[in-house]
């Protein structure tokens, strides 16, 4: 009987101690941000497999207006976030090459980069929740050659180019472009087939009205074998 005692009154002081904690949120005007979890935003149309998002060490800012209150690391966010009651907080979350988009050279293919704002508010006394689906701010081009490859197509060379950055491409590999609004790209594949004959054909994307690039997606292109040309899956 003195045990069960002694085991009511832990509960009892521990539930005291929880209520109080709760009340004092309440009555000091704050209340707690929970994120639940991040993962990446599927990419639209895209043949080229993401990188896991367990491969990703995410990089998350707590914003409130325009200042950073702080990073939050993988620890904080198992638990819940005690933040004053406001409507303008921020989580701001990008992979490590977050920036790295803007320096890429005509050598590299370049790989995805992930970036996403997500405003929030939080209310006294509350908890708000967040789970976060962070898009690829690049776009990318693929080159998909298999139906032609071998007896027909002897050498081929094919590069993308946008805004002034040209990559040189095999056939199923991938370049990753900066993405900005009014961007475009262009395409071309140079190919000698069996009787030495060179043929050249062109395309592009985003130049014409009605044509966008859009962020979060990858463009493959494929050689028709029955019209001999270049066409664009987007």
């Amino acid at each position: 009987m003195m045990k069960k005692g002694i085991l009511y009154t832990i509960l009892s002081v521990f539930l005291l101690v929880s209520c109080q904690q709760e009340n004092d949120t309440v009555l000091s005007g704050e209340g707690f941000l929970s994120v639940g979890g991040i993962e990446i935003q599927s990419q639209t149309n895209t043949e080229v497999a993401s990188r896991a998002t367990d491969d990703i060490t995410w990089t998350v800012e707590l914003w409130k207006g325009e200042e950073m209150l702080r990073t939050l690391s993988a620890e904080d966010m198992q638990d819940k976030i005690e933040l004053a009651a406001a409507d303008d907080y921020m989580l701001k979350v990008y992979s490590p090459n977050y920036g790295a988009e803007q320096k890429w050279t005509n050598e590299e293919k370049g790989e995805p980069v992930y970036y996403q704002e997500v405003p929030f508010s939080v209310k006294r006394g509350e908890t708000t929740g967040l789970k976060v689906q962070v898009p690829m701010i690049t776009f990318a081009v693929s080159v998909n050659l298999s139906d032609v490859l071998g007896d027909w197509l002897q050498e081929y060379s094919f590069t993308v180019t946008s805004a002034e950055r040209t990559v040189s491409l095999k056939d199923g590999e991938t370049a990753y472009f900066a993405h900005s609004d009014g961007v475009s790209f262009s395409y071309e594949l140079s190919v000698t087939n069996s009787d030495a004959e060179v043929n050249v054909l062109k395309g592009e994307w985003g130049v014409h009205e009605g044509e966008t690039v859009n962020l979060n997606t990858v463009y493959t292109v494929v050689y028709n074998w029955n019209t001999r040309s270049l066409s664009l899956e987007k």
